[in-house]
């Protein structure tokens, strides 16, 4: 009868006598080609949030308002980005509201309303006012009785158009760049400014959301994320590389 001898793995892989292995000859020395310099990004809050990117094929639209009680009067704007942070256009303007819900409502009204005059057809629409995203989700009155309720079966009436358009929840912190258009749009005309190219004042936030820098909640880029991010945009420039425009 044969017998059967199973060996341990080790077996395989060491040698018997340490004297009889021969270790392979080493390899030719070849250098690595030196990496272009890049600055160490700082440490980032591990509860810190980011503007998330699109899936492919698809665009975020990420709306926000600014409301002025006082006077009655808000800014909105928008910023339109694709799945790679690219810009591709934003818009602000300032309305007549009565509160920051209604300001909130017009940002999105408007934002879809863009969307859908320029042909997209996969968007995801953001915006860092939860009771609009649930009430445009949820409101089921056909007959408006306020002026609420006819801007927000404006926005459903959009959203349910031929396209994919999805509503959703974002944070404050993941919609920076929204907010900082509306602090520019304050002194703006009441009549609507589209942005073909971002203002220079946003070129650090889009630059921040383009890489997933994480803020802080409830708070904002600290002076150590802003030093990395003049450094970074100085290094892109200076090889000619934009990151906000194709």
């Amino acid at each position: 009868m044969n017998h059967i001898i199973l060996l341990q793995p080790q077996q395989f892989f060491a040698p018997s006598h340490p004297i009889l292995a021969h270790p392979p000859p080493p390899l030719p020395y070849c250098p690595r080609p030196p990496l272009p310099y890049c600055p160490q990004p700082p440490l980032l809050c591990p509860a810190g949030i980011r503007w998330n990117k699109p899936p492919p094929g698809f665009v975020k639209l990420n709306t926000d308002a600014s409301y002025k009680c006082i006077s009655s009067k808000s800014s909105i704007a928008g910023v339109c980005r694709d799945e790679h942070g690219i810009w591709l256009f934003g818009f602000s303007c300032r309305v007549k509201s009565e509160s920051a819900f209604e300001a909130e409502l017009l940002a999105v009204r408007e934002a879809l309303k863009l969307a859908w005059d320029k042909g997209l057809k996969k968007v995801i629409l953001e915006s860092d006012s939860e009771n609009v995203v649930k009430r445009i989700r949820n409101q089921v009155t056909r007959q408006p009785k306020n002026q609420f309720e006819a801007i927000i079966l404006e926005c459903q009436a959009y959203v349910n158009r031929d396209w994919d358009c999805f509503i959703q929840h974002t944070l404050r912190e993941g919609n920076f760049a929204a907010d900082s258009l509306t602090k520019i749009g304050i002194s703006e005309s009441f009549e609507l400014h589209v942005w073909k190219h971002p203002p220079e004042s946003l070129s650090l936030i889009l630059l921040a959301d383009k890489i997933g820098m994480e803020i802080p909640r409830h708070g904002a880029l600290d002076q150590n994320q802003l030093g990395y991010l003049k450094v970074l945009k100085r290094e892109l420039l200076q090889r000619n590389l934009h990151w906000h425009w194709p």
